[in-house]
């Protein structure tokens, strides 16, 4: 009785101070484990008590309102790797209302409404009864990326809010909304431009994806999904300046060991560079001139890697995924 009070107790969830040293954690949603409290229903993340994506799902644990399931796994709409994120708007019942309300004020400046479709970042430990929101981060990115498709309901509109800190006080945030429906169109791709009100280096990013308004009438059934997350840094890490053809890398998707292989070179020496989704440097070599060269960072955690190629002229760099 007592731990069911305890788990019961999730209601109360309080606000901690990050941690550091972590990264952009499941940036395609390949990870998912089943919840604590619902294990009928899985999350995008590690675990109860782990850094990574979290939903509502928990509100279907009878005691606390047996709310419907928001977020699931979604494996025949996915852009790549084995799954997605699929985030439906649901109605909650009146006591998981009341008990969650208020925690759409950090996120979104109001309480939530009772039609929900929410994925955000952050460490849920529903044993200890403790969320820590956001993850740690310190880049100073310039711009937040994903794919995503929508089905919306009604004129629904879906968001994302990408909010970077220092100690509490905002340093950048970003907005997108879309209320167009992709259709046969199929995945696209969103591109969330940075906008900087300090000078400070980060330690803290939140990311909150809904399936509809955060701010009018959201409409039940509405449908995101949604895939790759990625950021680009300030030295452009996603800028394309060779030919499209002029960089090439097999096998794509792999597991860590690949090859590049280029058809111009201008110099005797080029430097390869590959950097993890969150932007930071993993991998670097400065190779002689040839056509082709072997890479091997098989010992890093599977995800999505950009691969950046330098000949002292100009940069190239493709996307590279880690199975």
């Amino acid at each position: 009785m007592k731990k069911k009070l305890q788990l019961i107790a999730i209601v109360a969830l309080v606000f901690a101070a990050p941690h550091v040293n972590a990264q952009l954690i499941n940036p395609g949603f390949e990870t998912w484990t089943n919840d604590l409290l619902v294990p009928t229903s899985m999350n995008p993340n590690a675990g109860s008590g782990t850094f990574g994506w979290w939903d509502y799902n928990c509100f279907n644990y009878a005691p606390i309102g047996s709310s419907p399931i928001s977020v699931t796994r979604c494996t025949d709409t996915v852009h790549s790797g084995t799954y997605s994120a699929r985030l439906q708007t649901r109605v909650y019942t009146p006591t998981s209302w009341g008990l969650y309300s208020n925690w759409g004020i950090p996120f979104i400046g109001h309480p939530y409404d009772d039609t929900l479709g929410i994925l955000f970042n952050g460490n849920v430990n529903e044993t200890t009864v403790s969320y820590k929101p956001g993850i740690p981060f310190s880049q100073r990115i310039t711009e937040f990326k994903f794919y995503y498709q929508y089905k919306p309901r009604l004129g629904d509109t879906a968001e994302c809010r990408i909010l970077l800190l220092k100690s509490g006080a905002p340093v950048a945030g970003g907005v997108f909304k879309t209320d167009v429906a992709t259709g046969i169109s199929g995945w696209q791709q969103a591109t969330i431009t940075m906008t900087y009100v300090s000078g400070l280096t980060p330690d803290t990013m939140y990311v909150l994806f809904s399936s509809s308004s955060l701010d009018k009438n959201p409409r039940a059934g509405s449908v995101l999904w949604l895939d790759d997350v990625s950021v680009t840094l300030p030295t452009g890490i996603d800028q394309s300046l060779f030919p499209e053809s002029d960089l090439e890398i097999f096998p794509n998707p792999s597991n860590g060991i690949f090859t590049v292989r280029k058809e111009t070179v201008n110099n005797d020496e080029n430097t390869i560079e590959i950097y993890n989704a969150l932007g930071a440097k993993i991998y670097t070599a400065i190779k002689a001139k040839q056509s082709s060269y072997d890479i091997d960072i098989s010992a890093f955690p599977k995800g999505i890697y950009f691969v950046k190629f330098n000949n002292g002229e100009v940069n190239r760099d493709q996307k590279i995924i880690v199975k």
